[in-house]
């Protein structure tokens, strides 16, 4: 049983990798044999790949994000051009703007 579970892991990783919607991935698991009442837990587990990955894609742009808006804020602070609109307002919109999509990959 357990390296029946371990080469599940291992296609749905497969199947993540692929981009395979939910339907899809339960008509695998059904054209492998899995017994319709273990499908819903191991469906769980695949969701918890899937999700386990948007966190991390999110924490990422998050990542990015934050260091464009810091990056911003030093240059705004350090330069002595009087037209610092670009900079200030331009890479900071932009910074802000890749932190939300890093939130709505993550909570979305």
């Amino acid at each position: 049983m357990s390296s029946a579970s371990l080469n599940i892991n291992e296609q749905a990783k497969v199947w993540l990798d692929k981009g395979l919607s939910d339907d899809q991935i339960k008509a695998e698991l059904l054209g492998h044999g899995i017994d319709e009442r273990n499908l819903n837990d191991i469906f769980k587990e695949v969701l918890k790949l899937r999700r386990a990955r948007n966190t991390a894609k999110g924490l990422y742009f998050i990542l990015a994000g934050a260091m464009l808006c810091l990056l911003s804020c030093i240059f705004t602070l350090t330069s002595s051009n009087t037209d610092v609109g670009l900079v200030l307002y331009g890479l900071t919109s932009l910074g802000i703007i890749i932190v939300f999509i890093g939130l709505i990959k993550i909570f979305g």
